[in-house]
C-alpha cells in the first residue's frame, strides 16, 4: 500500500456514554494484546514487528483532545465528527488516515476505549479500507462487543457498504466546502 487508506468508525453510545467516552484518557497501545497478529496479517517492508516504542502512551488527556487534533489536521480530511443522540450513534470518518501500520495502530487505539462505554450487545466496528484509491483492500477490521475489540479477518460486507456510504458523505462535505 503507497496510498492513505481511509477510516471509519461507528459506537452505539447513549449521551451519557458519550460524554463519558470523549471525557476519557485514550486507551494504551500496550493494553491490547493483539498487535502482533495483525500485523502478523499485513504486507509491510521493514518486517512486520511491532516496535515496542510505538506501544507508548498518546500524549492527550482525553479522547475529545485526540478526535479535536484529527479534525485540526488538514491532511486526515476529517469532517466534523457525528454524534446522534437521538439514534444514539457516534461516527468519526478520516479520508486519509495513513498508509502505514505504525500511525493506523496509534489512530486505532483511542478509538478501541469505546469498547469501556459502547452498549455491549451493539454491532459496533472500525475498518481502515483504501477508500479514495478504488482498490478493495482492507487494512483493519475490529468488532467490539462485551466491554472488548478485536481484530477480524474481514469486514462484514453491511459494515463495508455503511463505511463507504458514510465516506462517501464525508468527501462530498469536504468538496462542498472547498467550493
Amino acid at each position: 500500500m503507497s496510498e492513505p487508506a481511509s477510516l471509519y468508525a461507528r459506537f452505539t453510545l447513549s449521551h451519557e456514554q458519550y460524554q463519558a467516552f470523549m471525557s476519557s484518557a485514550p486507551a494504551r497501545p500496550a493494553g491490547f494484546d493483539d498487535w502482533q497478529p495483525w500485523f502478523d496479517r499485513q504486507q509491510m517492508s521493514g518486517g512486520n514487528r511491532v516496535p515496542p516504542e510505538i506501544l507508548a502512551d498518546l500524549d492527550a488527556a482525553s479522547v475529545a483532545e485526540v478526535v479535536k487534533a484529527w479534525r485540526e489536521d488538514a491532511w486526515t480530511g476529517t469532517p466534523p465528527v457525528e454524534y446522534d443522540e437521538i439514534r444514539r450513534t457516534l461516527r468519526i470518518a478520516m479520508l486519509q488516515a495513513s498508509e502505514n501500520y505504525h500511525e493506523m495502530l496509534r489512530l486505532l487505539t483511542p478509538l478501541r476505549g469505546a469498547a469501556r462505554f459502547n452498549d455491549p450487545d451493539a454491532d459496533d466496528f472500525v475498518v481502515i479500507l483504501d477508500f479514495l484509491w478504488g482498490e478493495e483492500e482492507i487494512n483493519a477490521c475490529l468488532r467490539f462487543g462485551d466491554g472488548a475489540s478485536r481484530f477480524e479477518e474481514s469486514c462484514a460486507p453491511e459494515h463495508l457498504d455503511e463505511a463507504r456510504a458514510y465516506l462517501q458523505e464525508a468527501w462530498d462535505y469536504l468538496q462542498n466546502r472547498a467550493g
